[in-house]
Formats: structure tokens, sequence, C-alpha cells
């Protein structure tokens, strides 16, 4: 399959022109090595980075595409084309195993994902700034901040693990551009801040947290669940490497194509000659 188009739900500037638009190219063999394999010891928004930097041909006017410039995408665009990734590269279909979150049940559950169905349309409004006011005890906070991109999540990613709260302490402070009262800047923020601030930001970017609203099957429980794109991929990517080096093996012993050419190809590439190849050794096994 050849790159496509997909549009971006929020978007950016370049050079006072906003652009939604993105080539995206599914992953071939020697990509999916590259994420089953070779990036495993990056962190989650590191991988992002990574694999987007290999597969966006094409960002608005921007050609090539620079890693900076995929790490200058916004949480939720960097989501939604993690997403039309997996779609293009393996399908719409995903499935997903979940436990339930009631401590008296936790059973596993199957569960069929649509890429399309978590797929946000475009944004109605976007901007690179916004402001807003957040109130207490009759003070009016002005706030002015950016929505967070990949290079904060890059940042934050080493504390995530140990600091969960310090990560996203350090996420607002890199997106907020400043707090005034009445016009006078000041320094320190007050806590309503940063309570009420990602709530607002995600409702300005809200590709950025794909939660899943679920009732368990077994005990009736409804809970929600964070849908992570690039740990499911990468996890799902990981469990096909033998299958990937089969294939390999299958077309380069038949074919006699190096290993290089089959590499090239993408999954769905792969599997049709795979497919025909198995009709033709069927047929020859009945003569």
């Amino acid at each position: 399959m050849d790159a496509v188009e997909v549009t971006l739900p929020g978007g950016f500037n370049v050079d006072g022109t906003w652009h939604r638009e993105a080539t995206l190219r599914p992953l071939a063999g020697r990509d999916e090595t590259f994420l089953g394999e070779d990036v495993q010891a990056l962190l989650p928004a590191q991988q992002s980075t990574a694999l987007l930097a290999r597969c966006l041909t094409r960002l608005g006017p921007l050609d090539p595409v620079t890693t900076e410039a995929v790490r200058s995408l916004t949480v939720g665009d960097r989501e939604a084309l993690l997403l039309h990734l997996r779609r293009l590269t393996l399908g719409n279909l995903m499935k997903c195993i979940l436990s339930c979150l009631n401590p008296e049940c936790g059973e596993k559950m199957d569960l069929d994902l649509n890429v399309s169905d978590l797929l946000m349309p475009p944004y109605q409004h976007t901007q690179e700034r916004y402001e807003t006011t957040v109130k207490e005890n009759g003070t009016a906070y002005r706030v002015r901040f950016r929505l967070p991109s990949g290079a904060d999540q890059e940042t934050a990613a080493e504390l995530v693990r140990g600091d969960a709260h310090a990560a996203a302490d350090l996420v607002l402070r890199r997106c907020v551009e400043c707090v005034t009262i009445e016009g006078e800047s000041i320094d320190e923020w007050p806590p309503l801040v940063a309570r009420q601030l990602p709530a607002i930001m995600a409702e300005l970017d809200p590709q950025a947290e794909v939660m899943l609203n679920l009732t368990c099957p077994f005990c009736g429980h409804v809970f929600s669940a964070l849908f992570d794109t690039t740990s499911y991929f990468s996890q799902e990517l990981a469990g096909r490497m033998r299958h990937l080096y089969r294939e390999v093996h299958l077309l380069a012993f038949h074919y006699h194509w190096s290993e290089e050419e089959i590499m090239g190809m993408t999954a769905r590439k792969r599997h049709l000659y795979l497919a025909l190849l198995t009709e033709a050794l069927t047929e020859q096994g009945r003569r």
C-alpha cells in the first residue's frame, strides 16, 4: 500500500498558515522489527517519535519530516497518527484483553476495538496559544498556555515511573507561559491552576487521551480505562516477530527474494504473496 493522506484533529502552524494534512505510509517489515525489537529500550513517548519520524512522508508543507517536527506535534495529533498507522499496517480491528477493575471481580474481558471509532473528527477551534480564567476566593487568575506536545512527553517521561505527580507538574510548567492577576504576572501559581488546567487541556485536545467506557459482562461493574496506542501497537508487533521471520523464511525459500527485499514489503503485501504461495503448494500437493 502506498502512503495515504490523513487529517489531524488539531493541526499545526507553519509561517502563519494552519495545516491539518499529513501523509503516512504503512509499516514495512524493517519498521516492524524496529518497533518490535530495536526501540524496546526507549520510553513510550520516544518510541512514538521514532516510529512516526520513519513513517511520516509529509507533514503539511514539511517534506522531509524531521524528528523535531514530530516532537512539536500535540499529544492528540500524535495519538491520531499512531492510530492511522496501525490501521494502515494491520487493519481496523484491534483485539484486546482487559481486566475488570472491580477488586471483587478482576475477570479477563475480550474486547474488539475499531480504530475508526477511536479517531476524533477535526476540532472546531484550534490555535497555538490559549487563555483561560480560573477563580478562587474572589481572585481571578488569567492563564496563558499551549497544549502539551511530544517534546513535553519525552521530557517528563523519565519522571513518570518514579513520580507521576512530578511528571504532570513538569508538563504543566512547560506549557504555561504566564499566570496574571489584573495584568500583573506572578511567579508562584496557586494550586487551583494545577488542579483545573489539565481538564481544560483535555477538553481542548480530546484525542490526547483515548478513554474506553466499559461494562464488565461478569459482574456488571462500569468503569473507564485509558487506551495507550503506543504500548498496544508496540506489544502487538513484538508478539508478531516470530511470525514475521517465518514469513521472511517462506518467501525467501520459495521465491528466492533477499531478506532486504522482503523486509521492504508491508504486512499486507507479504500476506498476499503467502496466500498465493499456500494456494499454489496446496494445488501442487493434490496432483
